[in-house]
C-alpha cells in the first residue's frame, strides 16, 4: 500500500486529492483573489492560478482544507477562447502584480461583475448597475510601489516573497516607467520603493532607508523629489490632480481616468446639496473636492491632516471617536475605508441615522459584511455601481447606496 492509501485509509469521512496528486479539472469562473475556479471530482472546490474560465487543466494540489484545495497549474489541456497572450515577459516568469494578463479583457469586467454581485447577494432588492470600465487596459499606474532585495528591484513572484526583478513594467504610465528605470539603476537601498507621477508630468519617489544618494536622482527623468526616512530632496509633493497633492507613501488611486469616473459615480450616489456631509477616511480630499462642487457643506475626517489644506471643517482622529463628536445634523455620511473595511463604525452610523450613507469600497466581502449590519439596523441599499480601475488584476472597487428607512429597526 503506497504512503497516500496510507493516509486516506486513516480517514473516516471520504476526501479528495490530497497534495501532491495531479489531477484533471476544467475552470469554471474566477475567484475574488484571481485564482481560477475549478472542482475536483468528488466536487472539492479547487484553486488553480493562472487559469481561465474554459480552460481544462492538469494542476497540481499543494494544499488542503476538508472543503477546498489550492493547486498549482502542470499543463493546459484544452485552452479556454477567453485565454489570451500576456503582452509582459514578467508575467510569464512568475511576476505576481497581475493575476489575469492571460485572461481577456471582456471575460476579466464578466469575473469581477460576477464577484462584486455574489459578494452582495444577501441584500435584497439591491440595483447592481453593469460595471465601467473607464481605465486603458495598459500604461494606466500613475502610482506604484516595488520591492527590493538584495540589490533586485522588482515585484514578489506569484504566491511567494521573493523578488523577481523587473526592468519595466507595462502597467505604469510611460513617464512613471522611465523614472522607475532610472531609480532602478542608480541601485536604491533595500526595502521598498514608491512612485508616484503628477498631472504636470513631474514625479516624487520614496525610499524606506537614508539614501545620500537619493539627491542625486532630483533632475533626472522628471525626477522633482525623494524621500527618504531622514530626508526630502527636491520637492516631493506632486499635484496629482487639481487641489488633490500626494507625496510617494501617501494614497491616491492608480488610474487618473479610473479615479474620475469614481468621482461621477459617487457624485451620482451622493447627489447635490446643500445640507450637511459627513466624509469618513477621506484622505486627501480626493472625494471632498467634488462634494464642495456640488454645495455641500462638508466635514471632513481621516487619521492624519491631508498634505495641504481644504476648504472644510477637517477632524484628524479615527473614525468611530469622529462619529462620537457632536456633529450637528447629518444629511449625508460617506465613507471610503481601507479593504479591511469599517466594522468598527457601523454601530455609530446606525446610532447617528443620517438618511443617506454611500459607502465607497476595494474590497465587496467587506462591504458585504458592512451593509448588512446597516440593514439589520433599518437601511435598505438601493443601488451599487462596480467600476474597473485597475485592469489585469483582480481588485475591484464598488459604490454602495444606503438609505435610511424611518420605519426600520434601531
Amino acid at each position: 500500500m503506497s504512503r497516500t492509501d496510507d493516509r486516506r485509509s486513516a480517514l473516516t469521512i471520504p476526501m479528495g486529492p490530497l497534495a501532491g496528486d495531479v489531477i484533471e479539472v476544467e475552470v469554471t469562473g474566477l475567484a475574488a483573489g484571481g485564482d481560477g475556479v475549478a472542482r475536483d471530482a468528488g466536487g472539492r472546490v479547487t484553486f488553480v492560478p493562472r487559469t481561465a474560465p474554459g480552460d481544462r487543466v492538469r494542476a497540481r494540489i499543494v494544499k488542503t482544507t476538508s472543503s477546498l484545495a489550492h493547486a498549482e497549474l502542470v499543463e493546459i489541456l484544452t485552452a479556454s477562447p477567453s485565454r489570451v497572450e500576456p503582452p509582459c515577459p514578467h508575467f510569464e516568469l512568475g511576476c505576481g502584480g497581475c493575476a489575469w494578463q492571460h485572461v481577456s479583457r471582456d471575460e476579466q469586467l464578466k469575473a469581477k461583475q460576477t464577484i462584486v454581485s455574489g459578494a452582495l447577494r444577501r441584500l435584497a432588492d439591491l440595483d447592481l448597475h453593469p460595471i465601467r470600465d473607464p481605465a486603458p487596459p495598459y500604461g494606466w499606474r500613475r502610482r506604484a510601489r516595488f520591492h527590493i532585495a538584495s540589490g533586485r528591484v522588482g515585484l514578489y513572484a506569484l504566491g511567494t516573497h521573493r523578488v523577481l526583478p523587473i526592468d519595466h513594467c507595462p502597467q505604469l504610465e510611460p513617464k512613471l516607467d522611465a523614472a522607475y528605470a532610472t531609480v532602478r539603476s542608480a541601485s536604491p537601498p533595500d526595502g521598498e520603493l514608491a512612485l508616484v507621477l503628477g498631472q504636470a508630468g513631474e514625479i516624487a519617489i520614496g525610499v524606506q532607508k537614508p539614501w545620500k544618494l537619493g539627491e542625486k536622482l532630483v533632475g533626472r527623468s522628471e525626477i522633482k523629489g525623494v524621500v527618504t526616512t531622514d530626508a526630502k530632496y527636491g520637492q516631493p509633493l506632486v499635484e496629482v490632480e487639481p487641489a488633490l497633492s500626494i507625496e510617494p507613501w501617501d494614497f491616491a488611486q492608480a488610474s487618473a481616468t479610473g479615479n474620475a469616473a469614481l468621482i461621477d459615480v459617487v457624485r451620482e450616489a451622493v447627489g447635490k446639496g446643500p445640507g450637511r456631509l459627513v466624509e469618513l477616511f477621506a484622505g486627501g480630499g480626493n472625494f471632498t473636492r467634488a462634494f464642495l462642487v456640488d454645495d455641500w457643506d462638508v466635514v471632513a475626517s481621516d487619521v492624519v491632516a491631508p498634505p495641504r489644506t481644504l476648504p472644510v471643517k477637517f477632524i484628524v482622529g479615527e473614525a468611530v471617536d469622529v462619529l462620537a463628536k457632536n456633529l450637528g445634523k447629518i444629511d449625508v455620511l460617506v465613507l471610503d475605508p481601507p479593504r479591511t473595511g469599517a466594522a468598527g463604525c457601523m454601530d455609530a452610523i446606525a446610532k447617528l441615522a443620517p438618511p443617506l450613507v454611500v459607502y465607497i469600497s476595494c474590497d465587496p466581502s467587506t462591504l458585504a459584511r458592512d451593509a448588512e449590519r446597516l440593514v439589520a439596523a433599518g437601511y435598505h441599499a438601493t443601488d451599487a455601481w462596480p467600476v474597473d480601475l485597475m485592469p489585469q488584476t483582480a481588485h475591484v472597487e464598488v459604490v454602495l447606496r444606503l438609505t435610511r428607512d424611518p420605519d426600520g429597526v434601531r
